[in-house]
């Protein structure tokens, strides 16, 4: 799956000039990141404007490996001693073969055997990943964009 747009989150959208490409071995080396340690690494490390950090993966193969590539950068980015607020996996669906195995409960994944969600640690605490689908991610643009939205007090 190509990049898309990040998630609004709690009503913000990420500085653009803090939205790093996990892919660029650059970026990893500035960040703290070792991609011989970890050759699962997601697609972006993003700063919204609420001081808050996202870990995203844009999902190309599997929901598996998308929360793999999550875990293994929160592990970096965390001994790096960076901030993980949010895990956020983009997708257009859960396939056929995962959808045994995976849910989704507003925007939120589960496990559907243990029924809890999915969570990566992130140092000694953990975080829920959440999971978006682009046109879930468009709308909210739109909102965002007209000033409407489930954060805006009415």
């Amino acid at each position: 799956m190509t990049r898309q747009k990040p998630p609004v989150i709690e009503g913000r959208i990420p500085n653009t000039h803090e939205i790093y490409n996990l892919d660029d071995p650059d970026v990893q080396n500035r960040l703290g990141l070792n991609p011989e340690v970890c050759l699962k690494i997601a697609d972006e490390y993003d700063h919204y404007s609420h001081c808050k950090w996202a870990v995203i993966e844009y999902k190309s193969r599997s929901l598996k490996n998308s929360v793999e590539q999550i875990e293994d950068t929160a592990k970096q980015l965390s001994d790096a001693q960076r901030e993980i607020h949010f895990a956020i996996i983009v997708t257009r669906r859960i396939n056929r073969n995962e959808s045994s195995l995976y849910g989704k409960r507003k925007n939120i994944l589960y496990n559907k055997i243990t029924k809890k969600p999915v969570l990566v640690r992130t140092g000694s605490e953990s975080v829920v990943v959440n999971i978006y689908e682009p046109n879930e991610i468009d709308e909210q643009y739109e909102e965002y964009n007209k000033g409407l939205g489930p954060w805006v007090s009415k």
